[in-house]
């Protein structure tokens, strides 16, 4: 009982953690471009990233858990790890493309959506929930089987 409760809290804390993450970057995203926070009376963003910052802490940890949780539970077809090898490797080319949100934006000659490193982020968040949505479906057709 209290395994399935904390197992059933990581979960949540998982969920939470990407919800913030993905719609956190699509209320950014949706800034204007010439947004100044010096001049505007706008969200106080530093409160944003530290919650950020804390969310990507239970992101990543929560992840790993319950990536252990399921390897360790029921055996898995090849599918599943090449779909969280990719997963895991898009979750790290989204956070290094979330430490460019704010710079300067890149060369002109890139496509104007694909060069904000926040639509990157964005686009890269919603693969990211595709693919968890297709790792469960397999780990349910394994454990239902």
């Amino acid at each position: 009982m209290f395994g399935e409760v904390l197992l059933g809290s990581v979960r949540l804390a998982h969920a939470l953690a990407a919800a913030l993450w993905v719609g956190g970057t699509l209320a950014y995203a949706l800034l204007p471009s010439d947004f100044d926070a010096k001049r505007s009376p706008a969200p106080d963003l530093r409160r944003y990233r530290e919650a950020l910052r804390i969310g990507i802490g239970v992101f990543v940890v929560s992840g790993a858990l319950l990536a252990v949780e399921r390897l360790g539970s029921a055996p898995l077809p090849p599918s599943y790890f090449a779909i969280l090898i990719v997963k895991v490797a898009l979750g790290i080319w989204m956070f290094a493309a979330a430490r460019q949100i704010g710079s300067p934006r890149l060369s002109a000659e890139r496509s104007a959506i694909w060069s904000r490193a926040e639509y990157r982020v964005l686009a890269l968040g919603i693969v990211i929930y595709a693919l968890a949505v297709a790792l469960r479906s397999i780990y349910e057709s394994v454990i239902r089987a």
